[in-house]
């Protein structure tokens, strides 16, 4: 029985586990039976009960976040959080501020939770303005796990986990800064962190490029996991999306015409600036994984990957009552078990050795004597040859 499923039922249900559950066997149909509309049953029953998306935004002030926001769902979405937000003399610590919305598209429904993060990195003090953010996502892991440790609340759990942390890098084309990397290196092990650089039409087209290389660089360096090159089951899909990672936006509440055309868009001096143009930016493409190829897999990863660790680690401790300090005498144990097992196995290979050379010299020394018994043998008969020979000269006249 698995230590997890013992830990969390106590015995109450027993598991059959895959080695005991029997083994199905091949049926060849006559005729359809309409097997083949179970997934669109599925999705009509899907369609009932609405979605959650649950995107979190950090960046510094600036940015063009509430923009991006506005521009990436198509809608008004933050005008209530641009409303409450303080000045920067007002603001001293990250304030957490989710927003929900329910956004509709044939027939499908979507709550979609936006958390705002307003006052990161506008101190000078930058040290602890990640904590919120850690403790924020800590927090909905723990309700969602009480909630699944709930035998009422387990039919209908809430989802506040996180699904997605969209990063939004300033511009300035000289790579990550400390805050970046400290951030980054403390948040990828716990939710899905998707890069992107803000306010991109401040960069050239070929600054872009070296930006996005030494961005790269530094995710390599300092062991950063990102979404989706680490996380993502969507494999197919990885490969293209890598090509424009980290994500240049640009993001605009404003429309202009372009070619008789009202398009999201920013006008300058030198010319204009288009949201949805790829050759723009990568505004495009960020939407696609998230919104139209990768929602699903975000959520799901979320579960299955950042959720699965917190919650194997609350089994490990608070759950079983096993204190940090005693974890930690587990593993020196199991370190001192390894260690065991490792000279057994060397004292059983030296053992195999010693008895494979015993069992040579034993079959060398066998073959000498048969060699030495052959010898004496063939001497023995050509001697009685020799002998036979003689007598033979004797007899004949």
């Amino acid at each position: 029985m698995p230590l997890e499923h013992a830990l969390q039922f106590r015995g109450k249900f027993a598991d059959p586990g895959p080695w005991k559950l029997p083994r199905s066997q091949p049926v060849r149909l006559q005729e359809p039976l309409g097997i083949g509309h179970l997934p669109a049953q599925r999705v009509r029953r899907s369609k009932r009960k609405p979605y959650v998306f649950n995107l979190m935004v950090v960046g510094d002030s600036g940015l063009g976040k509430t923009t991006f926001l506005n521009s990436l769902f198509n809608a008004p979405l933050s005008e209530d959080i641009s409303s409450t937000k303080k000045s920067l003399a007002e603001t001293k610590t990250v304030n957490m501020q989710p927003t929900t919305y329910e956004l509709v598209e044939d027939g499908v429904i979507l709550h979609l939770t936006v958390v705002d993060t307003p006052g990161f990195g506008d101190q000078l003090n930058r040290e602890s303005d990640f904590l919120p953010i850690m403790e924020y996502v800590d927090e909905q892991y723990r309700k969602y796990h009480e909630c699944e440790r709930s035998d009422e609340m387990r039919k209908d759990i809430r989802d506040t986990r996180v699904h997605a942390l969209l990063y939004f890098i300033p511009p300035t084309g000289n790579g990550l800064r400390d805050l970046d990397i400290e951030f980054m290196q403390r948040l990828c092990t716990k939710v899905n962190i998707i890069p992107v650089i803000g306010k991109a039409d401040a960069l050239m087209i070929d600054e872009t490029s070296i930006f996005k290389k030494t961005i790269l660089k530094d995710f390599q360096r300092y062991d950063i996991r990102v979404y989706p090159t680490h996380h993502s089951d969507e494999r197919e899909t990885v490969a293209e999306i890598e090509k424009h990672m980290p994500f240049a936006v640009i993001g605009s509440d404003d429309f202009i015409e372009v070619d008789g055309k009202k398009v999201r868009g920013r006008s300058y001096r030198w010319g204009s600036v288009e949201v949805e143009n790829p050759k723009h930016c990568d505004f495009v493409y960020l939407r696609d994984m998230i919104i139209r190829t990768n929602l699903q897999d975000l959520i799901e990863t979320t579960h299955n990957i950042h959720y699965a660790l917190f919650r194997s680690s609350k089994i490990r401790g608070s759950i079983v009552g096993r204190p940090e300090s005693i974890l930690q005498s587990d593993e020196i144990f199991d370190q001192q078990v390894e260690g065991a097992q490792l000279n057994a196995k060397q004292e059983m290979q030296r053992k195999e050795e010693e008895l494979k050379e015993a069992f040579v010299a034993k079959i060398r020394e066998k073959e000498n004597e048969l060699r030495e018994r052959e010898e004496a043998l063939n001497a023995k008969r050509a001697q009685i040859n020799e002998e036979i020979e003689r007598m033979k000269r004797q007899i004949e006249p």
